[in-house]
């Protein structure tokens, strides 16, 4: 009995021992497990062991798995049914397909996929492949190991960094681009004055013999020259070019007088090309306004020369003004409409009609000279405005580009004309348009305005007012029209009245080809279209006998008499501008005294009573002493007149920053070469009168 008690005894303690050495093996297993999980939560990313045979079946996972995928264990298991479809279907055949390839190969490998997480987020996951054969597998099944690492941010860096290389590659490639093609690029604004001038020049030599059309083709000469010192201006001024920056000056502006600038430096090229240009003006209220007058000028040129270069010859292009009505009485909305018969444009290119250096790849105008810059800054400067630009066009038919601008009016009190107040005055055209437009100007003008569309109507009407004895007090009369044109008009009503009825002619801008013939059949004067108001009053106030007073005056303008017999003191290292200055300067009655450096005049000036110069032109780069030393050694004589003489910079720094620095130096104003008469005594008579 006793031996049976230590065997059951001894049975027990076997199993008690068993049953611990149970305990303690899975315990340790299970510190194992977190000792693992524990690790593996330190690596960046998350495991899978995915089934080699069908490699589509995640078999364990670990780590940021589940985090990264952004599902629950139960999210995984339900939804996904423990699959690899979290993988993006774009990439799903290529995963499998390399884990298939490892299972043949062995090889470790590393990929890179992108994967969908349970918000549908798409992601980049970079991944580390490691196959383990079912014979080295604890449990015996072939499997593939991976690492994964989230790497979306990193993508997104390298996406966001490759875009700022790629637009910094852009912007180079662009300013490259323009300064490897700025000489090209100013071909085609430079060229447009220089045919004018080049083709008026040819035009006077031909005419010495005719003063007067000399002095027009001077003037039109000057007109495009001045364009052409603007270019200059903006083309030497390589801030605005390479930071693509245009400032706006307000000033007051004339609209008519931008318009006759605008066509007589694009007459020539019209003529040579035997094209037909008309401007057309309607309900232009308020022609006077304020806006940047160079720059609205510069688009009138960019799209008018566009015009003239891709419509052919014989062609027709038009100008129409228009004034809208605003809600604003100090704002005018102003239309501008360039219209063409010209070769037009494909939709395509219509897209990029306003890029920089953007052309139409079409073999009839691969000839033709032009950067594709025109109308880049042409938008620019409109959308500087405050304006819009708009195009139509078709191939073959031509093209209308049309600018919206808002100005602000120069809101100046009107002038009584009390002496055309109910005058009658009839307009002869063969277009209608121009006809009801200038019978409401002359309305405006207080003045009866009735019209007809041909010569034989006007005589009709001429002669039936002059038999009843209500003459017209002047006939309006176009040159140009069909049937009865304006010379046999004319012609025809001088003989049956006589002279009394002033016969005015509507003309082209250049009308000195048809001046002599019209004047012999008994014409007064010349109106060149369009017919804006200030025109037609200026024409209409020369019958006036009480104009006529006030227009018989001498040569010289009241405003340089004034000058006269004042002094000068000339700083100039030139001797050829000194002499054209002095030259122009004693034409008006002032007394010049020059000096060929800084440093001369200083001295001139010491030597001279007080009060002796009244006013001192100052060249800046000189040798010996430069404009700026000079003046500052004049401010700093101990005289009262070294103070307050105005020394006045005539200058070819042309710049705002050079204005600024002339006036540091104790310059009181700027006058910029080369010499403008009109600014020169306007600012002249500002310090002197």
């Amino acid at each position: 009995m006793i031996r049976n008690r230590v065997i059951n005894w001894q049975g027990r303690r076997s199993r008690i021992e068993l049953s611990h050495d149970m305990l303690s093996a899975e315990y340790k297993l299970a510190k194992k497990d977190q000792e693992r999980e524990a690790i593996l939560k330190t690596i960046p990313g998350g495991l899978a062991r995915v089934d080699a045979r069908d490699c589509e079946t995640v078999l364990w996972y670990g780590g940021k798995f589940l985090e990264m995928l952004g599902y629950t264990a139960g999210q995984f298991i339900h939804e996904l049914h423990s699959k690899c479809s979290y993988v993006h279907p774009d990439d799903r055949e290529r995963a499998a397909s390399l884990m298939r390839s490892i299972s043949k190969t062995g090889e470790y490998t590393v990929a890179e996929f992108k994967f969908v997480t349970r918000s549908g987020e798409v992601r980049n996951l970079t991944v580390t492949f490691c196959y383990v054969s079912g014979e080295d597998s604890w449990d015996g099944i072939p499997s593939i190991y991976s690492v994964g690492i989230d790497i979306t941010e990193e993508r997104m860096e390298e996406e966001r960094q490759r875009r700022a290389l790629e637009d910094a590659y852009q912007s180079l490639h662009v300013a490259n681009l323009a300064k490897s093609n700025f000489l090209s690029s100013m071909s085609h604004d430079i060229r447009t004055p220089m045919n004018a001038i080049i083709g008026m020049t040819a035009i006077a030599r031909a005419n010495l013999h005719e003063p007067e059309k000399v002095n027009g083709c001077l003037g039109k000469i000057n007109v495009s020259s001045m364009h052409l010192l603007r270019l200059i201006n903006e083309v030497l001024d390589m801030s605005k070019i390479e930071s693509g920056k245009i400032d706006l000056v307000l000033e007051d502006v004339s609209l008519p007088d931008v318009v006759d600038n605008i066509v007589s430096i694009c007459r020539q090229m019209m003529v040579e090309k035997q094209q037909e240009f008309k401007v057309n003006i309607f309900n232009v209220r308020n022609e006077h306004v304020i806006t940047d007058g160079d720059r609205l000028q510069q688009v009138f040129m960019n799209l008018l020369s566009n015009a003239i270069k891709y419509t052919p010859e014989g062609g027709k292009i038009s100008l129409t003004i228009n004034e809208l009505k605003s809600e604003l009485p100090t704002k005018g909305n102003y239309e501008f409409i360039f219209t063409d018969n010209g070769i037009g444009m494909p939709d395509e290119y219509m897209q990029h009609i306003f890029e920089p250096f953007a052309r139409a790849k079409d073999e009839s105008i691969s000839k033709i000279q032009g950067t594709g810059l025109g109308l880049a800054i042409t938008q620019n400067i409109v959308q500087m405005m405050n304006g819009t630009i708009e195009v139509q066009s078709r191939p073959g038919t031509g093209s209308i580009f049309t600018v919206s601008v808002p100005l602000e009016l120069q809101l100046k009190e009107e002038q009584e004309h009390e002496e055309l107040n109910g005058l009658p005055v009839l307009v002869v055209d063969d277009e209608l348009a121009v006809c009801e437009s200038a019978a409401m100007l002359l309305q405006e003008l207080g003045m009866r305005g009735s019209w007809v569309l041909s010569g034989a109507e006007a005589v009709e009407r001429v002669v039936e007012a002059h038999e009843r004895c209500d003459d017209f007090y002047a006939v309006i009369l176009d040159w140009k029209m069909p049937d009865m044109d304006g010379l046999e008009t004319v012609r025809v009503i001088r003989k049956r009245v006589g002279a009394k009825v002033p016969i005015i002619i509507i003309s082209a801008y250049d009308y000195s080809n048809i001046e002599k013939e019209f004047i012999d059949a008994g014409a007064d004067a010349f109106i060149s279209k369009p017919l804006f108001k200030s025109k037609m009053l200026h024409v209409l106030q020369l019958f006036c006998d009480t104009c006529k007073d006030t227009c018989d005056g001498e040569a010289v303008p009241e405003l340089h008499k004034e000058l006269a017999g004042k002094r000068v003191l000339l700083v100039e290292d030139n001797e050829l501008n000194r002499e054209i200055a002095v030259e122009l300067l004693e034409m008006q009655g002032l007394q010049v005294e020059s000096a060929e450096n800084g440093k001369s005049a200083v001295e001139l000036f010491v030597r001279s009573a007080p009060g002796y110069y009244d006013v001192v032109l100052m060249d800046i780069q000189m040798p010996v002493m430069d404009g700026y030393e000079a003046t500052a050694a004049i401010r700093a004589l101990p005289r009262q007149d070294a103070v307050r003489i105005p020394i006045l910079a005539l200058t070819a720094n042309a710049f705002v920053t050079d204005v600024g620095k002339a006036k540091n130096a104790g310059m009181n104003d700027h006058i910029t070469k080369p010499i403008n008469l009109e600014v020169l005594f306007a600012t002249l008579y500002k310090w002197l009168v």
